[in-house]
């Protein structure tokens, strides 16, 4: 896909290689929180899987949150963090509950970005527990793989329509 074939107001959002946590900071600022879903040890998806380069049996710590500013959700966001990565100091982002993970990762100076796929999706797909009126709308996101030390990690962005009311 094409750059200029991303819709606005989305682009902009999806092309940022910034962080996302501080940009939502700006944005709302005294007004932004993450709001926990679930976080748990699963198999992650095939595509997850390929995306990590681990097997179809290894489990992963996934972690599913809501980026809020001024009480609204204006992301959905999925991590995957394999075994391998939570290693030394990297241990604590399995205590995150509510702290920002980019605060974590953009701090870090062992941290480096790999590239971004971005693709849109059904909101309704996400089972992110969101208000009903986004259940026929379709968002934007995007898919990061970080790495901490070499060692991997994926980061999924969905901007949901709110984020440009």
């Amino acid at each position: 896909m094409l750059k200029s074939d991303l819709p606005e107001p989305w682009r902009e959002w999806l092309l940022d290689r910034g962080s996302l946590t501080q940009r939502l900071m700006r944005r709302y600022p005294g007004k932004f929180s993450v709001q926990l879903i679930r976080q748990q040890w699963a198999r992650p998806t095939p595509s997850e899987r390929r995306c990590l380069g681990i097997g179809q049996r290894e489990f992963a710590n996934i972690r599913e949150v809501l980026l809020l500013g001024d009480g609204v959700p204006r992301v959905f966001a999925r991590s995957v963090l394999p075994h391998s990565t939570l290693v030394g100091p990297n241990r604590c982002l399995l205590r995150l509950n509510t702290k920002p993970l980019g605060a974590y990762l953009f701090s870090n100076p062992a941290m480096e970005r790999g590239e971004i796929e971005i693709a849109p999706l059904p909101v309704n797909q996400l089972n992110a527990h969101l208000p009903s009126e986004y259940e026929e709308q379709v968002a934007w996101g995007r898919r990061s793989l970080f790495f901490l030390d070499h060692r991997p990690l994926s980061v999924c962005e969905v901007f949901l329509p709110s984020l440009f009311e």
